[in-house]
């Protein structure tokens, strides 16, 4: 049944960018819907798909622009969306980007399910993004299917007196499975969402204890935990026979924590150390060693205790509140991100892990953002470092 039904869904993925726009018009003319622009995203089909994402309001946040003084142009996102006041649903929601470039998502309703479908539009093109449908059994959501460029995939939800306790994500054309966890605390308000997926390992997708005021205190305990207990994990876990010319850690500003981590062997060089180019000594993908990698060299690092996983929530969530259009505010927390890791670098260099591997006479801990490729800034801070030391 599923198999017919993913086969359905994909062939109208495939569809949409052709009756998008004039689905659109009809939306636009239909007078019992109210438009209210915001700054904020404040609708989807998926339930709970704020807190899914980490991106929550906070209860005093007035969530619709009535005045110029609720808008700023400059940092502010905008939304538009047609409501119906009457049964309390969207029909459209465009996130605008300005000259005439925005996201837009139209909505569907029936008592079996709702459908939305999303595009990205400009001046010249369509682009579908996403489909999605959110099944109901007895009123009550029972399954969300998603389809991207990516492929399918599939939530199915437990319900214990109509409220979601968990689920499970599954893709089709994979093993690959995750179980959600729901916690509440007395009043019914969602305390924390945790997958564990099928190879065992345990995730912290929302918490509602964190927040982003806490960002420099997140930033120390992230540092502590990667130096202290990631080489503890190093001692323990980590083999390598061949000389370790580097240990890696590479990490993007759009989830900045936790990293990944790579052993540089000497054997991977070809030719003299000294006469290769910076990416090509620090670059992890190519590295036989990488935590990234599966069998036959596995680097079986855990980044993901469940104490430190909030600190992820709250370090992700406050890059991405940054408004696009503060490049100084941006540029700040990447030079905070890029100091943390500086930092971790350095005090990684006075650990001894000759139970682990031999360190090579050119050795250094280094870091680098795999976006911005900005391996020369660390090799240069650590080459000092080592030398002053």
């Amino acid at each position: 049944m599923h198999n017919k039904l993913y086969a359905k869904i994909q062939e109208e993925f495939n569809q949409i960018a052709d009756t998008f726009i004039e689905k659109e018009i009809d939306v636009l003319a239909d007078e019992n819907l109210i438009t209210i622009q915001s700054k904020y995203n404040l609708y989807d089909i998926q339930p709970y798909f704020a807190e899914l994402t980490n991106n929550v309001l906070a209860k005093d946040v007035k969530l619709t622009i009535e005045s110029e003084e609720d808008f700023d142009p400059e940092t502010d996102d905008l939304y538009e969306y047609k409501i119906n006041f009457e049964n309390s649903k969207a029909y459209l929601k465009r996130e605008h980007y300005g000259g005439g470039i925005f996201y837009s998502t139209l909505y569907e309703y029936t008592e079996e399910h709702h459908k939305s479908f999303s595009v990205y539009q400009n001046k010249e093109n369509i682009k579908v993004t996403n489909l999605s449908y959110l099944y109901f059994k007895n009123g009550i959501p029972d399954q969300f299917i998603e389809c991207t460029e990516y492929g399918i995939s599939l939530k199915t939800y437990t319900c214990e007196n109509g409220i979601i306790k968990s689920y499970k994500l599954e893709w089709p054309e994979y093993d690959h499975y995750c179980i959600g966890e729901l916690t509440f605390d007395n009043h019914e308000n969602l305390k924390m969402i945790t997958e564990t997926a099928s190879d065992g390992r345990i995730r912290v997708v929302f918490d509602a204890t964190v927040s982003t005021e806490d960002i420099e205190e997140a930033l120390a305990e992230l540092e502590t935990f990667l130096v202290e207990n990631i080489a503890d994990q190093i001692i323990e876990k980590v083999k390598i026979e061949e000389p370790v010319y580097c240990i890696l850690f590479e990490y993007s500003m759009q989830a900045p924590f936790p990293p990944t981590i790579a052993f540089g062997i000497t054997s991977e060089i070809d030719g003299n150390f000294q006469d290769k180019e910076l990416f090509e000594l620090y670059s992890s993908p190519d590295m036989k060693y990488f935590s990234e990698n599966e069998e036959p060299n596995p680097i079986n690092i855990d980044f993901y205790p469940l104490a430190i996983q909030p600190n992820y929530l709250i370090t992700t969530s406050y890059g991405e509140n940054i408004p696009s259009q503060e490049e100084e505010a941006f540029m700040m927390w990447e030079k905070h991100v890029f100091d943390t890791y500086l930092r971790v670098c350095k005090r990684l260099m006075h650990f001894d892990f000759s139970k682990s591997f031999t360190k090579t006479e050119n050795f250094l801990v280094m870091a680098r953002d795999f976006e911005k490729c900005n391996e020369g800034d660390f090799y240069q801070n650590m080459l000092h470092y080592r030398t002053k030391k």
